[in-house]
């Protein structure tokens, strides 16, 4: 099946050819979970995004659908 992801923050740099304005298309399993795919992407727990599929807060062990829309929005971090 293939997920249109969009990357926020430092994110996009786990995605060499990222297009911001159409995200990224990504081809992965049938039943592929969200850490399925922060996996494929190689986005590190210290990393972990906010995660919307389809306008709506995921959860890492929600069932992603063909087609689906997936934003990975990175946690700001200060001190």
């Amino acid at each position: 099946m293939k997920v249109r992801v969009r990357l926020f923050g430092t994110l996009k740099r786990y995605v060499s050819d990222y297009d911001p304005e159409h995200g990224h298309e990504i081809e992965i399993p049938d039943g592929a979970k969200v850490q399925d795919l922060i996996a494929h992407l190689e986005i590190s727990k210290s990393n972990a995004p906010v995660v919307t599929v389809n306008s709506r807060i995921a959860k890492i062990d929600d069932e992603l659908i063909d087609g689906s829309w997936v934003n990975l929005i990175q946690l700001a971090h200060g001190g």
